[in-house]
């Protein structure tokens, strides 16, 4: 589905977050504990994740119970994509399901690194499943000053690296290329939730 912001043409998925999340574009970590409010935007995106495959429609107290729940459980304290990774397999294996998650790092505004996560967004948005991408730590100034040490929610992608974001209940524009030129990293872990013939896969 194609949808423009701020004039630029974006390939988002088939379901609004805003029907989903009570008006909010995405999850919001600041809408419950002082914890959360501190440590829990990778909880934040896994629910949203989680949420979105689910089909969930929620009204604002059944979303802060399941982030709470999300953070207590699975996600207690500061995220890495690896820990990211651990939780999602963790909470789908409590679902009777299996899971596959691809986690692709660009250092320091790399390229090739940039390049491979594009392709994984674009992949994963043409098939209907959010992309998780986490922001390392700031090293320059200039782009995005408050964005940092966080996880977001990939929702559309358009042309030269520009990615369409859920950040804490807001729609954002990112550039992904001007962003990665001034932080340590940034990486995606995208989620693909397997069929019955397909558990083999894992790896």
């Amino acid at each position: 589905m194609k949808y423009t912001v701020d004039g630029i043409e974006f390939t988002i998925l088939n379901k609004s977050f805003h029907s989903i999340f009570d008006g909010l574009y995405g999850g919001n970590q600041h809408l419950s504990t002082k914890a959360l409010a501190k440590y829990g935007c990778g909880s934040v995106t896994l629910n949203n994740f989680v949420a979105y495959k689910e089909g969930k429609s929620y009204v604002r107290e059944e979303l802060i119970k399941d982030q709470n729940e999300m953070f207590r459980k699975y996600l207690l304290g500061p995220t890495t994509a690896l820990r990211f990774k651990l939780a999602a397999h963790w909470y789908y294996m409590r679902q009777g399901k299996s899971i596959r998650v691809n986690i692709i790092h660009s250092f320091l505004g790399g390229n090739f690194g940039l390049r491979r996560i594009m392709l994984e967004i674009k992949r994963n948005i043409d098939r209907d499943n959010p992309v998780p991408l986490i922001v390392g730590l700031k090293l320059k100034k200039g782009y995005r000053e408050g964005l940092y040490n966080h996880w977001v929610t990939v929702t559309g992608y358009a042309d030269h690296f520009k990615v369409l974001v859920s950040n804490n209940g807001k729609r954002e524009v990112l550039d992904l290329k001007e962003l990665s030129e001034k932080r340590m990293f940034v990486a995606t872990a995208a989620i693909r939730i397997l069929e019955e013939n397909q558990k083999e896969e894992i790896s």
